[in-house]
């Protein structure tokens, strides 16, 4: 076989191993790969994606070792670079994960992926400026991305800034308007804002699109709760419990909701569920109060 014969071949045996790979059948797609190592061994595409695969399969510690062996072949390959990171970060290697993703963007200053797990990375790290930096670099170089515009947004919110968050959310939901967590998310800078009213609005359209979310229906009932309507925060309360029973915080909640409805037995039994202490007034009377577990304010 001619040099360019089995460069054909090694190209045509990587595609198929590739669609294979894409198509979710990860032991075939292994075997294919393993197939082209022997023929070529170090063959740096067939490296990158069998480490790819081997992290999909629970072997990170060899999808490591194969992707360094790639990058050593060529160092110039970013999209290798940047699948490293992944690793790294997913096996909660950050710093490392950090590293992988400047390189990359080194080779490749305009790829987008790597720009958005870099600024994920930053995030989780705690280099809050630096990730901001990156999310605006996500958005400028794919501004139709609705999931940067959504991430962009949630670190606004961190930093208090929280107009811009709301733009960020607001063009997220543009465009991908069934994207239920930038509603929720919206409805949380609503509440920062101290706008209850739309956020109730912005809660509803997140649930509209997933009831399944126990967060946005606990967060509709707070915000039912703030504005007096008790009895549609604690129907939002209940909703919050059936999907997460054990939700603490959602318990004690709901408990403050009920006494301020004048449902007092039942609020006492979810403040205790939430971690509340009941206290007797030290004169003997029938007062009591209740201390919250969960914010510890005194609730007399």
């Amino acid at each position: 076989m001619s040099n360019s014969q089995e460069g054909n071949y090694i190209e045509q045996a990587i595609n198929h191993a590739a669609q294979l790979h894409m198509s979710g059948r990860l032991p075939e797609a292994k075997n294919e790969y393993a197939r082209i190592l022997e023929s070529e061994p170090g063959q740096p595409v067939a490296l990158h994606l069998l480490g790819v695969l081997s992290h999909q399969m629970g072997n990170s510690d060899q999808a490591i070792k194969l992707i360094e062996q790639a990058l050593t072949v060529m160092p110039e390959y970013a999209e290798a670079h940047s699948n490293l990171g992944n690793v790294f970060r997913e096996t909660g290697r950050l710093k490392e994960a950090s590293a992988c993703y400047r390189r990359a963007l080194h080779l490749a200053p305009d790829y987008a992926e790597a720009h958005y797990n870099l600024a994920q990375t930053l995030r989780e790290l705690g280099e809050v400026e630096e990730a901001l930096d990156s999310f605006q670099n996500v958005v400028k170089n794919a501004h139709d991305f609705p999931e940067g515009h959504n991430d962009l947004g949630a670190l606004f919110l961190d930093l208090e800034r929280h107009q811009e968050a709301i733009d960020s959310f607001q063009t997220a939901i543009a465009l991908k308007p069934e994207f239920a967590e930038a509603h929720s998310n919206l409805g949380n800078a609503h509440v920062e804002m101290g706008q209850l009213e739309e956020a109730i609005q912005s809660y509803k359209r997140a649930l509209a699109i997933r009831s399944d979310l126990s967060e946005v229906h606990a967060n509709l009932g707070q915000a039912f709760w703030e504005i007096g309507k008790f009895e549609e925060g604690i129907k939002s309360f209940r909703k919050a419990l059936a999907i997460q029973p054990n939700d603490g915080k959602t318990h004690h909640s709901m408990g403050m909701a009920l006494l301020d409805a004048g449902k007092h037995k039942e609020g006492l039994k979810h403040k205790r569920l939430g971690g509340g202490v009941i206290e007797f007034t030290s004169d003997g009377k029938d007062g009591f109060r209740i201390l919250g577990g969960v914010t510890g304010e005194d609730t007399r």
